[in-house]
This record gives C-alpha cells, sequence and structure tokens, in this order.
C-alpha cells in the first residue's frame, strides 16, 4: 500500500475512533459546541485529503485499486 494511502487509511480509523466517542458525547449530552466545531473542522480536513487522494489515482500519482476476484455461484 503506497505511503499517501496508508496515511489515509490511518486518518479514516482514527476518526472512526472520533465518532464513536462524538456520538456518546452527544447522546448523553455532554459534547460540547467547542469540541463539535473543532470535530467539523477535523471532518472538513478529511473530507479534503479523500478527495485530493481520489484525484491522485485519477491522475495516475497512485495505483489505481484492486478488483477482487469474485465467483458467480448460483444457487441451487
Amino acid at each position: 500500500m503506497p505511503r499517501a494511502t496508508h496515511h489515509l487509511v490511518d486518518l479514516l480509523r482514527a476518526t472512526q475512533v472520533r465518532i464513536g466517542v462524538l456520538t456518546t458525547r452527544l447522546a448523553d449530552g455532554t459534547a460540547g459546541p467547542d469540541e463539535q466545531r473543532a470535530f467539523a473542522d477535523q471532518a472538513e480536513d478529511l473530507a479534503d485529503l479523500l478527495r485530493s487522494h481520489a484525484d491522485d489515482v485519477d491522475a495516475g500519482i497512485l495505483a489505481p485499486p484492486r478488483h477482487l476476484f469474485h465467483t458467480n455461484r448460483e444457487t441451487a
């Protein structure tokens, strides 16, 4: 996996954890407005990075995704 892709995957995984924490804090009413804004800013930055990564794939700078081999199985 290219370094840029690895970095993006790490950021997405970290964001999943942050989403879980923020979801819990929102549900129990303990998430303050500053925390919500900070997460929104981070999410926007991550969205920009994800778009940039996709653009790099389209431009041939990064390798395109590999398609997993799927077999077609018919049900009996």
